[in-house]
């Protein structure tokens, strides 16, 4: 069957070259002399610490080499006859099937699958413990040990895989090594579930996994605002076709953008009107800044600062001079402008309360005035 994936690591070793600085490359072409060169600790140490964690990363990964078609086979299938004898040693000691099942697999309909990282808690546990005869440890501690070398070999040979698959989602909201990360659950799941004598190669089966994994990722992260997943996916190509109508020197219009992404052109528009992406008012301006976008922020007249103040040192004297008046003055203002309860009063129900006429509460509610502007000059 015929795969892509030889091209999608050729494209990942090339640009990823270009990424890395000369003196990488000249470092790499140091690494590729005799074999009986060595070079000395204390120069890979300065050399590592003056790189970022990501240039170590992709130096490890071209330290690496890949599996040809034949190895990946006999790899999988080994790993697949390591994986059914410790499961059939657990189930002699009393492990359930149940118990190493990959979490959710029932609901994903992959009921054939085991989590690997329960296999080897319970085989682990298994030997820490006195319940195995040392021919029956002996043989356990072989199967685990060779798992575990099995397994290793075929993630570190696909992890390539996944920097070429990462590229295609590359975002500015999630930094480029968390993409990488969860292509790499990814590409563990896909470890677990795939069965070699179906006929393909495990690097195609891979792809949709690790693709998976880092969706998944970008629709937990990309926005505070939970949008569906098509229309995610539909609003990403647009984007992407923005830059490609650009670097074809043609104009970003609907029409065009409808050409390169294959969607409806009223489909477009209304992504289009839809709003941006939402982000935090503490996020930095810059890297090298301290400032936020916040301190860039307009002032809302609703909730300016010196305007708040202000009102709140007119409240405050405005109460000293009301507490300074008569006591049936003071308790005329307080009804009429509501100052001790959230609901003024009139005339006619502030005399009942007091026992006076309504218009006795009007003179007194005009003393009052007159005694607070003569307070207040």
């Amino acid at each position: 069957m015929y795969s892509r994936d030889e091209t999608w690591l050729k494209d990942t070793d090339e640009s990823l070259s270009d990424d890395i600085p000369a003196e990488d490359t000249s470092e790499r072409a140091s690494n590729a002399e005799p074999e009986g060169a060595e070079i000395p600790a204390a120069e890979e140490t300065v050399a590592d610490s003056s790189s970022t964690p990501m240039q170590n990363y992709l130096k490890h990964l071209y330290r690496l080499e890949l599996l040809t078609p034949e190895e990946e086979h006999t790899t999988t299938c080994l790993l697949r006859d390591l994986e059914d004898k410790l499961i059939a040693l657990l189930q002699k000691r009393g492990t359930e099937l149940v118990q190493l099942r990959s979490e959710g697999v029932e609901q994903r309909g992959s009921t054939g699958a085991y989590d690997h990282g329960l296999i080897i808690a319970r085989a682990e546990n298994l030997l820490a413990s006195d319940k195995l005869s040392r021919r029956d440890r002996t043989s356990m501690q072989s199967l685990l040990r060779r798992f575990q070398a099995q397994r290793k070999k075929l993630i570190q040979c696909n992890l390539r895989l996944v920097i070429a698959i990462a590229k295609r989602f590359r975002n500015p909201s999630v930094p480029f090594i968390d993409l990488i990360q969860e292509g790499n659950v990814g590409l563990m799941k896909a470890i677990e579930r795939f069965k070699p004598q179906m006929g393909y190669r495990f690097s195609t089966y891979a792809y949709w996994w690790i693709q998976q994994e880092i969706q998944l990722a970008l629709r937990r992260n990309e926005d505070l605002v939970r949008q569906p997943a098509n229309v995610q996916d539909d609003l990403r190509a647009i984007y992407r076709a923005i830059g490609e109508v650009r670097a074809d020197g043609l104009p970003a219009s609907d029409e065009n953008l409808a050409k390169y992404t294959g969607l409806d052109l009223e489909r477009i528009q209304s992504l289009l009107k839809l709003p941006g992406p939402t982000g935090s008012l503490d996020d930095p301006v810059a890297d090298d800044q301290s400032s936020t976008r916040l301190d860039y922020a307009p002032a809302d007249e609703l909730y300016n600062t010196d305007e708040l103040v202000t009102n709140q040192e007119l409240a405050q004297r405005l109460r000293e001079a009301v507490a300074r008046l008569p006591a049936r003055q003071r308790t005329v203002l307080n009804l009429r402008y509501g100052l001790a309860s959230d609901r003024d009063c009139s005339f006619r129900v502030i005399g009942e309360q007091l026992g006076l006429s309504q218009e006795r509460a009007r003179q007194l509610h005009s003393d009052a005035l007159r005694q607070l502007k003569r307070q207040w000059r």
